[in-house]
């Protein structure tokens, strides 16, 4: 199963996995003060999509590669920075003593030269990386390694470009269960009954990842860096499934997808009823996985 790209889904994406209103800031220094980082310190985030950690921590005045495959969402992420107003440079590959000239990528490099920051996105797999080797100090990565057949390896790629010493901060979101996780358990037993699943490339949950770090002699410290609360109700968690809004719905095939989602929403008004729209408070954590290696 190929890594997935989230160019179906590009439009949305900030609609429908962006943070409220200064959560966003919060989460920007969490990440700041996990990486110790100065002006001197080199991110590299891994799947930066729409920019939504990047742009942000970049304009702090930092030097940031962001790389994904997904050419849409690098898009959305050039709107922000155009809109912005940061210089655009053109350079060939290259041009830089880390990138890799026996390989090739298309590169877009930004500047804003009143913030002394840079932001050089790259179009590359991160499981073979373009960049020589101990290039950057910190490496950050949210909500990806369940997206990429062969994480493994793209966590050894991103050792093999940190320096000595340097860091990976794998990031994620949890919140705590309400009623309407009976939603996804009914959708999963659904799906098994018509010979579905929701199996996605990657890593089957955070855990993997941690675990393995840790069998690698590795010691991953875990950082509930900031909460929020944030309400959902019943038909939107239903819509989102249905439009596949969800990365775990893309590789389910129509003849299975369409009558299992017919099921669903079948159940989820005949369960919920009149408190199908009524809004339940999820308490919601940005986490933060700090591994040094």
């Amino acid at each position: 199963m190929p890594s997935l790209s989230f160019d179906r889904i590009a439009h949305a994406y900030d609609a429908t996995r962006g943070y409220p209103n200064g959560i966003t800031g919060q989460i920007i220094q969490a990440i700041e003060r996990a990486a110790n980082a100065t002006a001197q310190t080199r991110f590299i985030e891994v799947g930066v999509g729409t920019g939504r950690i990047a742009f942000p921590l970049a304009s702090l005045g930092h030097i940031y590669t962001g790389v994904d495959i997904s050419e849409k969402m690098v898009e959305q992420l050039q709107e922000k920075i155009r809109a912005a107003q940061w210089q655009a440079r053109e350079e060939a590959w290259g041009s830089l003593p880390d990138e890799d000239t026996a390989q090739s990528a298309i590169v877009h490099r930004y500047a804003n030269p009143e913030q002394l920051a840079s932001l050089r996105l790259m179009m590359a797999d991160i499981t073979a990386l373009p960049l020589r080797n101990a290039s950057f100090d910190v490496a950050v990565g949210v909500h990806i390694f369940h997206l990429v057949d062969g994480w493994q390896k793209a966590i050894q790629e991103i050792r093999r470009v940190l320096r000595p010493g340097g860091m990976l901060l794998h990031c994620w979101d949890e919140h705590n269960k309400l009623d309407i996780a009976d939603i996804s358990g009914e959708w999963q037993k659904i799906l098994q009954s018509l010979g579905g699943n929701t199996q996605r490339p990657g890593a089957s949950s955070v855990h993997f990842v941690t675990d393995w770090l840790t069998e690698q002699g590795l010691q991953p410290q875990k950082i509930e860096a900031v909460s929020w609360e944030h309400a959902v109700t019943p038909r939107q968690i239903l819509d989102h499934t249905t439009q596949r809004i969800w990365s775990n719905t893309w590789n389910i095939p129509d003849a299975i997808f369409v009558p299992a989602t017919e099921r669903l929403t079948a159940w989820v008004h005949e369960h919920y009823r009149d408190s199908i729209d009524t809004p339940r408070v999820q308490e919601r954590r940005f986490v933060i996985s700090k591994t040094v290696f």
